[in-house]
């Protein structure tokens, strides 16, 4: 397999107001450590995959399907083949006009100057491929933690240690004829949320695949975000999670990167490349819908959110549904991906790798589309099924059938259906 990449900036030039936290209210005030997009271009008896990797929240659905568009236009790709995959970053700049925006306030000026880095990057990876052979790596990180607690009958964003997460470190290496090192995949699922601070910068991910770049300096690496939509960082004060500093966020991402240096002096796995693809989309039906009289009210609400989602909804006819968009990516032997364009609880990758124990879960690709929780989750209530709608600018909240729906589409792909 061949192996092209590059390393764009990618921090404002513009005053932005970064994305995740409401209580940020104003433009970034300081930027801590700069965000950086990563690209990975492969390519395997012609046939293409391009992950692009960004310190990003997300990737807005908008952006991705007018950039796509662009993409293939530009390069000779495969609009199905072309992966923008984000971090989960809570201190990063926007890329999407299609919440309220207490979540997310758009901003177009830097939607362009993204794109632009984004074809810059792109040409530059096409430009440096180079053979390279794979080996996958397995190992541990604790910095994770359960999210969601029941006190007196409803759910609370706190710590619980009763219930178990996934842990698991996946790495791929991609090694020169040379064996020198041209890159690394690194999977692990955990919000990238340690700071509220109204600073730039990339978060415990993107911190340590600088530490990376520096101890691998001819190489570059991206992180793959997991089915972490009820997993957080593990920095907690007594029974609750607290928000910390950049100095904080150092510390994790050196926890993170020495785990990382440690699985990679395990014995690997040698790797046969696929790089096959497949692709499902799934409609998420919703519930709880209001009237258009209703929403029409809404837009005249003394509260400015409620106007907001009014106005969103409005924009996309009050639709009962959502589409989420799984893809199969057939990577290697030993290792696949499974995609999905939205926050995504644990318990889907869960029952992925129950079907097939080489399938690797990620989230935050191409595109967001909200919460994805499970049936019991949906049930219980909370912050995820319930209070992000508002947010994500959804017209009702998703059924519990969803969860039947999304397994069903998980075995089609991992059956080749």
């Amino acid at each position: 397999m061949k192996l092209g990449i590059s390393k764009i900036k990618i921090t404002p030039q513009n005053p932005v107001r970064l994305c995740g936290y409401a209580t940020r209210t104003s433009n970034f005030e300081e930027v801590k450590e700069d965000i950086y997009i990563r690209i990975h271009a492969y390519n395997k008896d012609n046939k293409d995959i391009l992950f692009i990797y960004g310190d990003l929240l997300w990737w807005g659905s908008d952006f991705v399907k007018n950039i796509k568009s662009d993409l293939i236009k530009k390069f000779p790709l495969e609009k199905n083949n072309i992966f923008f995959i984000a971090s989960h970053n809570h201190s990063g700049p926007p890329t999407s006009n299609l919440f309220t925006s207490p979540l997310e306030t758009y901003d177009k000026k830097y939607s362009e100057f993204l794109k632009q880095k984004v074809v810059e990057g792109i040409k530059k990876a096409l430009e440096n491929m180079e053979e390279v052979t794979g080996e996958i790596y397995y190992g541990k990180s604790n910095l994770n933690v359960f999210r969601r607690v029941i006190v007196d009958g409803k759910v609370t964003m706190a710590p619980n240690y009763d219930i178990e997460v996934d842990r698991n470190l996946t790495i791929v290496g991609l090694y020169r004829k040379d064996h020198t090192l041209k890159g690394l995949i690194i999977h692990y699922p955990c919000h990238a949320n340690i700071s509220n601070e109204n600073y730039i910068q990339p978060d415990y991910p993107g911190v340590a695949l600088r530490m990376l770049d520096e101890k691998f300096p001819s190489s570059v690496s991206i992180f793959l975000q997991g089915c972490t939509a009820d997993i957080r960082p593990n920095f907690v004060l007594g029974n609750k999670f607290v928000s910390g500093t950049y100095k904080e966020v150092i510390k994790f991402a050196t926890s993170f990167y020495e785990d990382c240096c440690k699985t990679l002096k395990t014995d690997p796995l040698l790797l046969d490349f696929n790089l096959k693809t497949s692709k499902k989309e799934v409609i998420l039906y919703e519930e709880n819908l209001k009237t258009l009289d209703e929403i029409i009210l809404m837009l005249k609400s003394e509260v400015e959110v409620e106007r907001e989602w009014a106005k969103k909804v409005l924009e996309k006819d009050n639709r009962n549904y959502e589409i989420m968009e799984i893809n199969k990516i057939d990577f290697a032997d030993k290792i696949s991906f499974l995609t999905f364009n939205a926050e995504v609880s644990q318990y889907y990758s869960k029952f992925a790798k129950s079907l097939d124990k080489n399938i690797i879960s990620m989230a935050y690709t191409n595109g967001m589309i909200g919460y994805i929780c499970t049936k019991k989750q949906i049930s219980e209530g909370g912050y995820e099924p319930e209070g992000s709608a508002l947010y994500f600018a959804l017209s009702g909240t998703y059924k519990p059938e969803i969860e039947e729906k999304i397994h069903n589409n998980i075995k089609k792909l991992i059956r080749g259906e």
